[in-house]
């Protein structure tokens, strides 16, 4: 079974303490937007009931909490039906741990929403729960997609002495874009700041990465072949 880069999974540590530092330093000091969080939620605002306005009420509604419970839901059936359990174990508890995550850091951090929001927002800004959720699923489909991928592509890596490690696929630009639409979603309809949706999307990305290489392990340490191969399926 293929395992994340090297240079992936190394880049997660600093992501994820980065995240932490930077919400600790609003916490700590009461900031509120930075200069930079300023500047892009006056250059990003939309006027309300434009094209540009509804695109992003759709992603909001898309990426809430029952939007994101329901696509979790439709995908891990999905997975079930098809006999594709390993699939099935990695995105309920990447979602699950995603959203540990994020709200965890919203409940230590306290850090508040931009005043002019134009669109209903309850809860704290740091970091954003919609960009989390959006980088989770999609980094998780990806990540999915490409391991099925070299699943098929590959004949010799059973005689492979070293796992083999995963490598580019289409889908992770399709998840790209995704994230990307989720955060410019949130600013523009003014109820986070910019910093919120990069920590959410670094926490999502994280999440599944860690997620996805801690069943791998568990995948490969195992003393059960059937459960191994349930993992790998």
């Amino acid at each position: 079974m293929s395992r994340q880069p090297p240079w992936l999974l190394w880049a997660t540590l600093p992501a994820v303490l980065l995240v932490i530092a930077f919400g600790l330093w609003l916490h700590l000091e009461r900031i509120g937007p930075t200069p930079v969080d300023q500047s892009w939620l006056e250059f990003a605002g939309l006027d309300r009931g434009s094209v540009p306005y509804w695109i992003a009420v759709v992603l909001a509604e898309v990426g809430g909490g029952n939007g994101v419970v329901i696509c979790t839901a439709l995908l891990a059936s999905i997975f079930v039906l098809r006999r594709r359990l390993r699939s099935t174990l990695f995105l309920v508890t990447t979602m699950l741990a995603g959203i540990a995550a994020s709200e965890l850091l919203k409940a230590i951090v306290t850090r508040l929403r931009p005043g002019d929001q134009l669109y209903a927002s309850l809860g704290f800004s740091y970091p954003s729960g919609h960009s989390m959720g959006a980088a989770a699923l999609a980094m998780s489909l990806a990540i999915i997609a490409c391991r099925r991928h070299q699943r098929r592509g590959s004949a010799t890596q059973a005689t492979e002495a070293q796992p083999p490690r995963m490598g580019f696929h289409w889908s992770f630009i399709l998840a790209g874009i995704w994230i990307l639409g989720m955060m410019w979603s949130r600013t523009a309809l003014q109820v986070h700041w910019l910093t919120d949706t990069i920590a959410g999307a670094f926490i999502g990305i994280a999440v599944a990465v860690l997620v996805d290489e801690f069943w791998t392990l568990t995948a490969q340490r195992t003393r059960s072949p059937r459960f191994a191969q349930w993992l790998a399926g």
